[in-house]
């Protein structure tokens, strides 16, 4: 695969990972204040049902399923070997929305792995 062809697609395959990474930020948002169980009975299951549907599960839910055919668009136009390592970049992404949203800590020792990760998608892409 050409340079060319990579750089042309490069919009679709982080539009992809964005919105993947998308829906574990606005997951977590919505089920961050639940106390999930197994449900005991009809009862139980309508009302763990009821629990999630609220905007941040339903906004994660969308952006997976924008994020599914944006990548089956990728994938018919991009080697996977090529496209599946900027995957990774989500971790990125999710890290730092974890990070900014969520007061999550963010270490020395996840700053070298984000680093890390970087490299080897700079790395494969251009192999």
């Amino acid at each position: 695969m050409s340079e060319n062809t990579l750089l042309k697609y490069l919009p679709a395959i982080l539009f992809s990972v964005s919105l993947n990474a998308a829906a574990q930020l606005f997951l977590r948002k919505g089920l961050a204040n639940l106390s999930l169980s197994m449900p005991q009975g009809l009862r139980g299951a309508v009302d763990v049902a009821l629990s999630v549907l609220n905007m941040g599960v339903v906004l994660g839910m969308f952006c997976y399923a924008v994020s599914i055919l944006s990548w089956m668009y990728v994938l018919s136009k991009v080697q996977v070997s090529i496209a599946y390592p900027f995957l990774s970049v989500g971790y990125v992404i999710v890290m730092f929305g974890g990070y900014f949203f969520f007061k999550e800590p963010l270490s020395a020792h996840k700053i070298a792995g984000i680093a890390l990760i970087c490299a080897g998608v700079i790395f494969v892409s251009r192999a």
